[in-house]
């Protein structure tokens, strides 16, 4: 869409939509998107709508595809990304240029989790794996070159997870708010709150030392690091 009129500047596929946000990648120069909809990843041009590759993720049926894509640069200059989902989808993690994508790892072993999009912390995932409507779910470390699972603790709880000041902020959406420490070797719970009496759904935001969060009834802020 045209920003000043509003205007369809261009129209791609006839791919259904999901629940993912778009995200942005620079390659050769030029600034890509990278988008998963209800059956595929995608790399399109925003400024032509040229789709410079795409790879079949997601399924038919009650699946969700929520979990933002995640794009990095190894030491060699390449691009990763992953993307991951649960249902039975899993992940994929490739490598890719404007041009092409190449899978490295893929599968449910490694991770699939339902709409937390997981944080990339010195070469390492910090993630929570499962789904919120069909318990149990794990806290996970994935060794994020070869999709090994460092770690994993069980029965943790659904939510999404925040990174700040080398620490990960874990909201449950059974309400409970974690602050953690992690390293691929394990995690050490720094502080526990219950803010909020409902279910904690809703992605928080993070921003200037203030945390908000959302129950089904009422938006809270939080100072935090005082």
């Amino acid at each position: 869409f045209d920003l000043a009129t509003g205007k369809v500047r261009w129209q791609a596929t006839d791919e259904p939509a999901s629940y993912a946000a778009p995200t942005s990648v620079r390659l050769a120069g030029s600034d890509q998107a990278l988008i998963v909809t209800r059956y595929q990843c995608l790399l399109i041009n925003p400024t032509t709508g040229t789709i410079g590759w795409q790879f079949p993720f997601g399924m038919r049926g009650p699946t969700v595809n929520a979990a933002t894509p995640i794009t990095w640069i190894d030491e060699d200059g390449r691009n990763h990304l992953l993307v991951t989902a649960a249902y039975g989808i899993g992940s994929v993690c490739a490598r890719f240029d404007e041009r092409s994508v190449t899978p490295l790892w893929q599968g449910v072993e490694s991770l699939a989790s339902q709409y937390g999009t997981p944080i990339l912390l010195d070469g390492h995932f910090y993630c929570i794996d499962g789904r919120d409507d069909l318990p149990p779910a794990s806290l996970k470390c994935v060794e994020a070159a070869t999709g090994r699972v460092c770690w994993q603790e069980n029965n943790f709880g659904y939510g999404t997870l925040l990174a700040a000041d080398g620490k990960l902020l874990a909201a449950k959406t059974s309400g409970e708010l974690m602050l953690l420490k992690v390293s691929p070797a394990g995690f050490e719970t720094l502080a526990t709150a219950r803010p909020l009496p409902g279910t904690l759904r809703a992605l928080p935001a993070l921003a200037d030392g203030k945390l908000y969060l959302r129950d089904e009834n009422t938006l809270t802020c939080l100072a935090l690091g005082h």
